[in-house]
């Protein structure tokens, strides 16, 4: 089953879903021509086999405090690339981040949510630990257009302190 390609159908419910996550099976059963139960498998299948995740994504635009940056960065090894990546991955504030072609190696995507203060930070203390990044540049995202966010699971500083 973990082998099964993705068919006509998974393909179409993960696209209803993306357009609307909250889309009851029961409407979902009714646009794919499928029963709700078959919806409900199909649904489970896909998550069970990692191809989907259904989780609230947030508009970094619309809400106060939270600025997204991209970093490139290159590596003086290659064989060091997948290194990076994991280690980029354990820092709280990293949405993904992804092998590349072109001058750089890496592009990752940080969520700041506590000022742009941080970003200097988080070179300093962070980066910097990282051995194999020859060349690091950061661009702060100033605007965009359908661009969901699913933030980090151990994010700090979304949550109002209490």
């Amino acid at each position: 089953m973990t082998n099964k390609k993705i068919d006509r159908v998974d393909r179409e419910l993960i696209k209803l879903l993306s357009e609307d996550g909250r889309m009851p099976a029961k409407e979902l059963a009714k646009k794919l021509d499928v029963s709700a139960p078959t919806v409900q498998s199909r649904l489970s299948a896909l998550i069970n086999r990692g191809i989907l995740k259904v989780a609230g994504l947030v508009d970094t635009f619309k809400t106060r405090d939270t600025l997204v940056a991209i970093i490139a960065i290159r590596v003086d090894d290659n064989g060091k690339m997948g290194h990076v990546i994991d280690q980029l991955m354990e820092f709280e504030n990293i949405h993904w981040a992804v092998t590349v072609t072109g001058r750089y190696d890496i592009f990752a995507e940080v969520i700041v949510t506590e000022g742009i203060e941080w970003m200097f930070e988080f070179y300093e203390e962070q980066m910097s630990r990282i051995e194999g990044i020859s060349h690091a540049e950061s661009f702060m995202v100033t605007n965009t257009r359908r661009k969901w966010t699913l933030l980090p699971p151990q994010i700090k500083g979304w949550l109002p302190k209490s």
